[in-house]
C-alpha cells in the first residue's frame, strides 16, 4: 500500500504518522506543493492521503497559489473515496473542499497542550478517550461543513475534529514527535512569546504521551482503512 503526504513546510511533517506506516506495511511519499512539485502518480494509486499543517490560511489561495491545486487533489481523493485525513491547515482545507467557510477565529490563537473533549461517537475514534490532551497551534477555525460528524470539541474553539465518510479532519496536532516540538517551539517562538507561553510548557511532552498517541493514530488509520 501506498500513501501521500501533502506537506506546506518542511517542519511540519507526518511525525508519528511515519512510525505507523511503516508498522503497518506502507510506502509513503511526500508531495512538498510549496515547491511547485508534480504528482508522479494519479491520486487512484494511494491508498491513503494526509494532508498537513502549515502557517498559510485555507483561504490565502491567491498568496500561495499552490493551495488551488491541493484543493483539487483533496476534492479528487473525496470523490473517489479515498482515506483522506486533514491535520490543523489540512483539516481547515477539506472543511473548504466540502464547501465549509474558513476564517479567523474570534477567540484568539489556541496553542499550547489543550484538552478536547469527545461529543459525538463514531467507529473511526472508538477508541479514543472522551477527553483528549493535544498540542493545539492555530488561529483560524472553520464552520462544521454539511453532512459532516463532530467528534471532538474545546473550550476555545468548537471543530476540533470531524468525519465525512472517509475524510478526518483534526484541527489540533496528534502526529507530532518530541524533537518536532523542539523544533516548532524556536521556529515559531514569536507565537509562544504572543500567548505569554514558556518553551519549557510547550516541552512538557512525555515518551509515554508520544507512544499514546501513536497508539491513537494507529487506530484511527486502521479502522479508516477498512471503514
Amino acid at each position: 500500500m501506498r500513501a501521500l503526504a501533502i506537506r506546506h513546510v518542511e517542519i511540519e511533517h507526518l511525525g508519528l504518522i511515519e512510525r505507523v506506516l511503516e508498522a503497518l506495511n506502507f510506502e509513503f511519499e511526500y508531495f512538498d506543493a510549496y515547491k511547485n512539485q508534480s504528482l508522479n502518480r494519479s491520486i487512484r494509486d494511494y491508498s491513503l492521503i494526509f494532508v498537513l499543517g502549515g502557517p498559510m490560511g485555507a483561504y490565502e489561495e491567491e498568496l500561495y497559489p499552490f493551495l488551488k491545486r491541493e484543493f483539487q487533489i483533496i476534492a479528487e481523493a473525496i470523490k473517489n473515496r479515498i482515506p483522506l485525513l486533514g491535520i490543523c491547515l489540512g483539516a481547515q482545507m477539506i472543511a473548504k473542499t466540502l464547501g465549509a467557510k474558513v476564517y479567523r477565529g474570534e477567540n484568539g490563537k489556541e496553542i499550547g497542550w489543550i484538552n478536547v473533549r469527545k461529543v459525538a461517537n463514531h467507529e473511526l475514534f472508538s477508541e479514543f478517550p472522551d477527553e483528549l490532551r493535544v498540542l493545539q497551534w492555530h488561529q483560524d477555525t472553520f464552520d462544521l461543513p454539511v453532512g459532516a460528524l463532530r467528534i471532538y470539541s474545546s473550550q476555545k474553539y468548537a471543530n476540533q475534529a470531524f468525519v465525512f465518510d472517509k475524510a478526518v479532519g483534526l484541527q489540533f496536532h496528534i502526529e507530532v514527535t518530541r524533537e518536532m516540538v523542539k523544533q516548532w517551539a524556536e521556529v515559531y517562538s514569536d507565537d509562544l512569546s504572543d500567548e505569554g507561553l514558556s518553551k519549557e510548557e510547550i516541552l512538557e511532552y512525555s515518551k509515554r504521551d508520544e507512544e499514546f498517541n501513536a497508539e491513537m493514530i494507529e487506530s484511527l488509520i486502521s479502522r479508516l482503512l477498512n471503514f
